[in-house]
């Protein structure tokens, strides 16, 4: 990605819209059409595309093809495009199909709240955090790149505004698992850009460096491209967006 004007950093951003975009279609797209898009944003400036889950099917039918595409992504690119992707692995097996299927880097995610965790994931924060310990284990054996997405993390759908110190307490954990990347998201776009500095300059303080965290931003509120700003001054440079604005959790009301 080039550098932004006035900056000697420049931004590194990942392309979502192939997993999050999609994953709330109530249409269901042919795989040759998902290959399609993520070849033109591979074609296009941005650093990473997130191309699919390894979801259950029975949840996000969406992703049923998850092996196919990556496979034929291969067949057009070479192995080596596996290193600009990255999937979503909600849990053990799905990192078990990931791997199988070739993937070099990989996102879980973790809810900063009970309640939405239990929604999202069927598990209280604790479990998920021994979950992906396990997970972050077994994907270093396998010379795989693990990532962690903190989920609702300036606000829930189910608690309200989210405390500041418990994300970065999950962050915290997040990095003693050994997370690469750690990706803070406004899931339900409840996010403002005052409380997007607060909690940036509050990891930072916490431990977390700013070259660690991913920005993710939903514009619900029209606050999208402010709350990234916002972000960008307290020195982050690695944000996630979706082509077109599509997209959203589909365990969030």
């Amino acid at each position: 990605m080039q550098h932004l004007s006035g900056s000697q950093q420049p931004v590194f951003f990942t392309e979502v819209g192939p997993r999050d975009g999609l994953q709330n279609l109530s249409q269901t797209l042919g795989t040759e059409a998902k290959l399609d898009l993520v070849e033109r944003l591979l074609d296009s400036e941005v650093d990473q595309v997130e191309a699919a889950s390894f979801v259950s099917p029975r949840w996000v039918p969406q992703m049923a093809d998850a092996e196919d595409l990556l496979a034929r992504l291969v067949a057009a690119r070479g192995r080596g495009v596996m290193h600009r992707l990255r999937v979503l692995v909600p849990n053990p097996k799905g990192l078990e199909r990931a791997l199988g299927a070739g993937a070099r880097r990989v996102v879980a995610n973790l809810g900063v709240t009970e309640s939405f965790n239990r929604r999202n994931l069927n598990h209280s924060v604790k479990e998920t955090l021994a979950e992906l310990a396990a997970m972050a284990g077994v994907a270093r054996s396998s010379g795989c790149v693990f990532d962690v997405g903190l989920s609702v993390a300036f606000g829930c759908p189910f608690e309200g505004r989210v405390d500041k110190d418990r994300v970065a307490e999950l962050a915290d954990a997040c990095q003693e698992l050994g997370a690469v990347e750690i990706g803070i998201a406004d899931t339900i776009g409840a996010a403002d850009p005052l409380q997007v500095s607060s909690l940036v300059e509050h990891l930072v303080r916490s431990g977390i460096p700013t070259e660690q965290m991913a920005l993710h931003f939903h514009d619900t509120r029209g606050m999208g491209l402010a709350n990234a700003l916002a972000a960008y001054e307290g020195g982050v440079r690695r944000f996630e967006g979706s082509v077109g604005g599509i997209g959203g959790c589909p365990f969030a009301p």
